[in-house]
């Protein structure tokens, strides 16, 4: 039962063999794993993680897909590579407020 909790076999040696080099890359790394997951991943050594579910996953954007909307990106996956690319940038520490994250998504749109 807590395999199938867990998900397939492996995947949190994998997580704790990561070693995300900045924040954006720790919060990619984790994305799609369950809490069983980081939880097994921590205990196997996945030091990171304590960063990760300690403050990096609750950062939040100050904008959103309305923001991106109204500034003139259609609708569709322009718009979620502009916020991932926001909330890359906040994470790392390159970006900052809601006109910079603003930036840094309409950039990425465009892409």
């Amino acid at each position: 039962v807590l395999a199938a909790a867990i998900g397939p076999a492996g995947r949190e040696e994998a997580l704790a063999a990561a070693a995300p080099d900045r924040p954006s890359a720790a919060l990619e790394a984790a994305r799609g794993h369950g809490s069983a997951e980081l939880l097994l991943a921590r205990a196997l050594g996945a030091e990171w993680l304590d960063a990760y579910l300690g403050s990096w996953s609750r950062v939040v954007l100050e904008i959103d897909g309305d923001d991106l909307l109204a500034a003139g990106v259609t609708a569709g996956p322009a718009v979620g590579r502009g916020l991932r690319a926001a909330l890359a940038a906040k994470l790392d520490g390159e970006t900052g407020g809601r006109e910079g994250e603003l930036a840094v998504a309409l950039r990425a749109a465009a892409r």
